[in-house]
């Protein structure tokens, strides 16, 4: 099955960033609530960038024109 493409990140771009994050995973059990914290935070931010690209090159700003 193919991820549709579309604004933020795809399932499968989101899969590969949370292998990569939970690489980090912390020794200590008694930190563990707060590292997937913090992974879903970063995960969050990452696809917040995308939708950002994504809104940049859907919508880009005109520059505004002077009125006489």
């Amino acid at each position: 099955m193919h991820d549709k493409p579309g604004p933020g990140l795809s399932r499968r771009q989101l899969e590969y960033e949370l292998r990569w994050l939970l690489r980090q995973q912390p020794s200590d059990p008694t930190k563990m609530a707060e590292f997937l914290g913090d992974v879903m935070v970063t995960l969050i931010e990452k696809n917040n960038q995308a939708l950002q690209r994504h809104a940049a090159v859907e919508a880009p700003v005109d520059p505004p024109t002077a009125v006489r």
